[in-house]
C-alpha cells in the first residue's frame, strides 16, 4: 500500500536564502500504526515557489518507489490547476489541498451570476446562461501563458436582460466568460465543491500534524539556520536532519514512548484558571 504523504515547506529559509520541503508519511495514528517518517527532502533557493517544486518532489519520491496514492498539501502547491491534472496523469497521485475560491466579481455576492450558474456543452462549444441565452463566440486564446477559452454572449440580449446588473458591469458588451480547457475546468469545479464538505475538511485536518514536524525540525536540529554555504552542502545538512528525526521517531516507536503533549498556550491556561 503506497503511503499517504504530506509535503509542506519548511518553517523558514536558511540564512543563505534556501527553503527545505519535507515529505512524510501520515497514516492514521493508532496504537498499531507505523511511525511517521520522512520520505523526501528537497532543498531549493528561497525564490522558487512551492508550486514549482511539486514535480521535483514527486520525481524524487518516484525514484525511491515511494509515490503516494494521495498527496496532502497546502494552498501553496495548488495555485496551478494544471498541476492537479498532470500529477494525476504522470504520477497517478491525487492532490488534496485547498484551491483558491472563484475571484470573479460575481462570485463574492450570493446574488451574483457566477461561472457555476452557466451550463457548458463542451462537445458543441455551447454555453447557456441562467436566462436561457447561448453564447455567440467560443474561441481559444493564451492568457498569461495558459491555454484558455473565451466565451461571449450577444450584447443586445445582455443589455436588455432583467438580471444584467447581477451578471455583468459592462454597459456596452455582453457577458464574457474565461474558461480553462475542459479537463482542468471540470477538475477544479469538482475540487472546489468537495472542499466545502465536512468529509473533505475532516480528511484534510490530518495535515495539521505537519506543524509538529516543522517544530521538531526547528527545535531539535535548528534547521532554520544553515551551517554551510552553497546549495549542495545545505541540502546534505537537510537530509541528515531528516534522518535524525526518523531515528528519533523510530526509537520512540520501538520503546513505545507516546508522542509529546501539545503545548498549552498561556491564554488557554489563564482561561482554564478563571473558569475554575
Amino acid at each position: 500500500m503506497t503511503p499517504t504523504l504530506d509535503t509542506p515547506p519548511s518553517a523558514a529559509p536558511a540564512s543563505e536564502g534556501y527553503t527545505v520541503h519535507l515529505s512524510e508519511t501520515c497514516d492514521d495514528t493508532t496504537a498499531t500504526s507505523l511511525p511517521h517518517l520522512m520520505t523526501n527532502v528537497a532543498t531549493t533557493d528561497a525564490t522558487l515557489t512551492d508550486v514549482e517544486m511539486l514535480e521535483h518532489i514527486h520525481t524524487g519520491l518516484d525514484h525511491r518507489n515511494l509515490l503516494p496514492d494521495e498527496h496532502i498539501v497546502d494552498a501553496g502547491y495548488t495555485t496551478c490547476a494544471e498541476l492537479m491534472v498532470s500529477t494525476r496523469r504522470d504520477f497517478r497521485i491525487t492532490l488534496l489541498g485547498p484551491l483558491r475560491i472563484d475571484n470573479s466579481p460575481q462570485a463574492p455576492t450570493r446574488s451574483g451570476v457566477d461561472r457555476t450558474a452557466f451550463t457548458i456543452d463542451w462537445d458543441n462549444q455551447r454555453v447557456t446562461c441562467p436566462q436561457g441565452v447561448t453564447n455567440t463566440i467560443w474561441t481559444t486564446c493564451t492568457e498569461r501563458g495558459r491555454e484558455s477559452i473565451v466565451v461571449r454572449f450577444p450584447a443586445p440580449t445582455c443589455l436588455t436582460c432583467p438580471v444584467r446588473t447581477q451578471c455583468t458591469s459592462s454597459t456596452r458588451t455582453g457577458r464574457q466568460l474565461m474558461l480553462r480547457p475542459r479537463e482542468i475546468h471540470e477538475m477544479v469545479e469538482q475540487a472546489r465543491a468537495a472542499q466545502t464538505t465536512a468529509q473533505w475538511k475532516q480528511r484534510y485536518a490530518i495535515r495539521a500534524g505537519v506543524e509538529a514536524t516543522i517544530h521538531q525540525a526547528t527545535a531539535t536540529t535548528g534547521i532554520r539556520r544553515s551551517r554551510y554555504l552553497g546549495l549542495p552542502k545545505t541540502h546534505l545538512a537537510h537530509v541528515i536532519t531528516a534522518t535524525a528525526i526518523n531515528l528519533i521517531r523510530l526509537d520512540a516507536w520501538w520503546t513505545e514512548t507516546p508522542p509529546g503533549r501539545t503545548r498549552t498556550s498561556h491564554l488557554t491556561t489563564l482561561g482554564a484558571s478563571l473558569a475554575a
